[in-house]
């Protein structure tokens, strides 16, 4: 199958910004936060654990709402509003 033009430049977008975004969140910010959490005179195993403490409560966060944020954007009416 032969991608056209316009085909191929959606498909290096969505490539690009997913790499971007996945080395953003898994490479250079928890470097950050570390150092900012050194700076603060927070201990690094004390830092490292509210790294994880945030990742999870955000990870169970998102998990509770995803659903109920399905639902609400799959009605009629809010499709085009929210999209």
């Amino acid at each position: 199958m032969k991608l056209t033009k316009q085909e191929k430049s959606w498909v290096f977008q969505d490539w690009g910004n997913s790499v971007y975004s996945i080395m953003i969140t898994t490479a250079i910010l928890p470097i950050y936060f570390k150092g900012v959490a050194s700076n603060a005179g927070i201990a690094d195993h004390v830092s490292t654990a509210y790294w994880g403490y945030a990742n999870s409560l955000g990870t169970l966060f998102i998990s509770l709402l995803a659903p109920i944020l399905g639902t609400i954007a799959d009605y009629q009416f809010f499709k085009k509003t929210l999209f």
